[in-house]
């Protein structure tokens, strides 16, 4: 038997470190060609290292949690073969360290001025112009990564994205999105109307900004509303100036003279699970269970008049009474605007009234609900850092 010391092997071009992840093999235990030893992470995915000959896993040199330099030593192991080289004998454990962090370069700790950042980071860093020692790390002990900068809009702390939902609506309308952005590494904040859950009713428009506004979080914010949330959302914006890098609105309310008494006088005044299924047929939501409809029903009753006080603020006999075009013209940050061409709530025609600076997508065939009927376009202008005037259609 001979003694091997095993390095980190390369795992990708851009490679220059990984993170330890999880041990496979214990110290110890034997393992055969092709195992796997670990798992590590890179800059872009999980890896396994296997083993390229059998042998004993003799001693674990680096511990899950460590980020370690390419060619760096991992473990010590034992094996049979020429490839092995002869076993000195007990000696002192001098030349590895076991299981200490190591700088993002093997040239040396300390020695080099630059925040600790991935490869990739500091390729993206080039690429959008971006200085590194402005962008707060999210890695481990602070490290620079990739998302970071891509997040991060020139070097200022990325924004918070902050979620509005619409009259009679619940922070659960906006199904999965704001699990996929969070996945995705962004910070995100759910903001519940007055009057929707089991926060107090509001009376006016001014009333629900100002209860909206103390409920926002600090710093820069991505405001991101739907419907009569579209239209708070734009009013806050106003409010915050430029903390706001970005407003994007899914049918917002308030572009328009005219909203569709049906559904707020329906969704008012259902009583029977059959009446609520009239109302939310306008939706274009799709047909709901006899169960769905009955615990929905339920819910309203139980809200009913915190929903009334804020649709009385906001919308009288198929005419709405709040005006956001004034509140979007003063606005100096990109506006993004989804509509759906089938919107049965609103006119999507509206979009006419928008400053001529916004970014206009009408969406084919889509209801009052464009961000669920065209998910991946609505997360990626989420995820878009600059923004540039459009009017598109999207089938």
């Amino acid at each position: 038997m001979g003694r091997l010391i095993l390095t980190l092997p390369r795992l990708g071009e851009t490679m220059e470190e990984a993170k330890v992840t999880e041990w496979l093999v214990a110290p110890g235990a034997a393992f055969a060609r092709g195992d796997v030893l670990l798992e590590v992470e890179t800059d872009k995915t999980v890896v396994e290292v296997p083993a390229l000959t059998a042998g004993i896993l003799t001693a674990q040199l680096v511990a899950p949690g460590d980020t370690v330099a390419l060619d760096h030593p991992i473990a010590e192991v034992e094996v049979e073969g020429s490839e092995a080289a002869p076993d000195p004998g007990p000696k002192p454990e001098p030349s590895v360290t076991p299981a200490s962090p190591l700088p993002s370069s093997s040239r040396g700790p300390s020695t080099d001025p630059r925040p600790a950042a991935s490869p990739v980071a500091r390729a993206a860093a080039r690429r959008a112009g971006v200085d590194l020692t402005a962008v707060s790390g999210t890695g481990r002990r602070g490290r620079i990564q990739a998302s970071d900068v891509s997040s991060g809009q020139g070097g200022q702390a990325a924004p918070t994205l902050v979620f509005i939902h619409g009259l009679f609506d619940t922070a659960k309308g906006w199904r999965d999105l704001p699990c996929r952005l969070r996945a995705a590494r962004h910070r995100v904040v759910l903001l519940g109307l007055p009057g929707h859950a089991d926060n107090a009713p509001a009376s006016d428009v001014e009333q629900a900004v100002d209860r909206l506004a103390a409920e926002v979080p600090s710093g820069h914010l991505c405001l991101i509303g739907h419907s009569l949330g579209a239209a708070l959302a734009a009013r806050l914006a106003l409010r915050f100036g430029q903390r706001v890098g970005r407003l994007i609105l899914s049918a917002p309310l308030g572009l328009g003279p005219r909203i569709n008494a049906d559904f707020t006088d329906g969704m008012l005044a259902c009583d029977k699970p059959a009446a609520l299924a009239h109302a939310l047929a306008l939706l274009d939501i799709g047909p709901l269970s006899a169960q769905a409809l009955s615990a929905e029903l339920a819910r309203l009753q139980t809200l009913r008049v915190g929903h009334a006080a804020l649709s009385r603020a906001t919308a009288r006999f198929g005419f709405r009474q709040i005006d956001i075009t004034a509140d979007l013209a003063r606005l100096t940050c990109p506006i993004l605007v989804l509509f759906g061409t089938q919107d049965r709530i609103l006119h999507w025609q509206d979009v006419a009234n928008l400053p001529a600076t916004a970014a206009v997508h009408l969406i084919k065939g889509a209801g009052h609900l464009p961000h669920l009927a065209a998910p991946e376009l609505f997360l990626s202008l989420i995820a878009q850092t600059h923004l540039a005037p459009k009017h598109t259609t999207h089938a």
